[in-house]
């Protein structure tokens, strides 16, 4: 069977390969299918160009995951699949369908659905559908809607021997042809590949949507698994630059200490960097020393507040007093630092968003992300701001994203667009900070970080 698996476009700034179906497409070959992948973010295809081309591929089943800043692309292109493929099946899945499976198949309307880890029940999905069997059997993870019902199978256990999963189908989303548009977007080196060496998380933050999908169980690969597929992307790919793409890279300090130690071992030349973040209170002096010596050049933090009301409000378990110490202990080391905060927390007031701002220019980060607050579909923030508070009333998703304001107390939206910018402004409008972001733009970055300023001011 011919499996199409697609990533749809979104309004993000940064484009990078999907590991997530890059893990799927890997699975489905395993079982002896063929499969390829259409990126519409790396073409930044729109709906009508998207169709085109995956009209050409000639698909027999066609696999959709969604994120939920990718609901509304999603629903075009599946509109547009059905006009053009209407006899072909699709199956969607990913963190929006795995949070919501009811709502998504009803409003997208798809008949089959995957939750949750997908590399094993995508694959097993496929061989059903190839052969002609019925879905009604006991295949877990399954999501079906018949008569407007959407009734789901148990959901798979997470998986414990994540060495078990082949690599991502890299030969698929080769990261030499994706745009100079990574993670954060500032980078190092060309090409770039990510990975991730664990899944899960054991905090449970309020706007955070990690436990829905991973679980608060925390899974590793082993290192040597980790660094084979390093290694791989080094060798077969050209990778100069590694983006280790986990939750929480540094929670358990073995783990992270050994990535790196396998790193020196096979003495790769390779510089990386975390820019999903890593929490700032799980490093110490000596592990600093060690990723600096296997290459590590750029720390990212998910702070998220200034404001330890605010922080302790959405179950940040996170000491403010703690981070400047740590992060000054990571600069001495040569390692740059980011700090991510979010405008908009339940909780925010006008003071606490001045707090922010006054501690991003008080700790010494190089560069600050200041991100409007997203109710992720899976987080406390979804359930008891957008689905307990409007029960039978459409969702609207034009607000998953990091730019379009999710007032939730006193502040409106323009005040919390207006708070962003002046977040920004006040951060980069220093000569340090404004250096540090102008000189490690590449030429080929220009146009994109230059939207990207435009969206913060609109």
């Amino acid at each position: 069977m011919k499996v199409v698996l697609v990533a749809p476009n979104s309004k993000a700034h940064t484009v990078t390969p999907p590991l997530g179906i890059g893990y799927l497409a890997a699975g489905v070959r395993q079982h002896g299918h063929e499969v390829a992948i259409l990126d519409l973010a790396r073409k930044r295809m729109n709906a009508q160009k998207g169709i085109r081309e995956l009209v050409a591929l000639k698909p027999e089943l066609v696999g959709i995951s969604i994120l939920s800043t990718a609901y509304l692309p999603a629903r075009e292109i599946i509109q547009e699949i059905r006009r053009e493929l209407p006899d072909v099946p699709v199956v969607v899945g990913g963190p929006h369908v795995t949070a919501l499976p009811e709502d998504a198949l009803r409003n997208l309307g798809v008949s089959v659905g995957v939750v949750g880890e997908a590399e094993l029940a995508f694959p097993a999905l496929v061989d059903k559908i190839a052969n002609g069997e019925s879905l009604d059997g006991d295949l877990p993870s399954l999501c079906r809607l018949e008569n407007d019902q959407v009734t789901c199978s148990e959901r798979a256990d997470f998986l414990q021997d994540l060495d078990s999963l082949p690599f991502p189908a890299w030969d698929l989303m080769d990261p030499r042809t994706y745009p100079d548009l990574p993670h954060q977007l500032l980078h190092r080196k060309f090409p770039v590949g990510s990975v991730m060496t664990s899944r899960g998380c054991p905090f449970d933050c309020t706007f955070c949507a990690s436990t829905t999908l991973w679980g608060r169980g925390w899974r590793t690969r082993s290192p040597e698994n980790v660094v084979d597929e390093i290694e791989m992307l080094v060798r077969d790919y050209e990778v100069r630059e590694i983006h280790i793409e986990d939750d929480n890279f540094t929670l358990k300090r073995s783990h992270a200490a050994a990535v790196c130690e396998e790193i020196l071992r096979r003495g790769l030349d390779i510089v990386w960097c975390t820019p999903n973040g890593v929490r700032v209170d799980s490093l110490d002096d000596e592990m600093v020393a060690l990723m600096k010596r296997a290459g590590c050049y750029g720390l990212g933090f998910g702070i998220e507040s200034g404001s330890q009301r605010v922080l302790d409000y959405n179950n940040k378990k996170l000491d403010l007093d703690k981070v400047a110490a740590k992060v000054e202990m990571v600069r001495r080391h040569g390692i740059e630092t980011n700090g991510f905060f979010i405008v908009g927390l339940p909780g925010e007031d006008v003071e606490s968003i001045r707090e922010t701002i006054r501690f991003s220019k008080k700790v010494p980060f190089d560069r600050a992300n200041f991100g409007l607050l997203a109710p992720l579909p899976g987080s406390e923030i979804f359930q008891k701001h957008v689905l307990d508070r409007n029960k039978g009333k459409e969702i609207d998703y034009t607000t998953f994203n990091y730019f379009t304001p999710f007032p939730l107390g006193d502040l409106t939206a323009e005040e919390l667009n207006r708070w962003q910018r002046r977040s920004v402004y006040s951060f980069y409008g220093r000569p340090r900070q404004m250096w540090n972001l102008v000189r490690h733009t590449r030429p080929s970055q220009v146009v994109e970080i230059f939207k990207a300023l435009i969206h913060y001011s609109t």
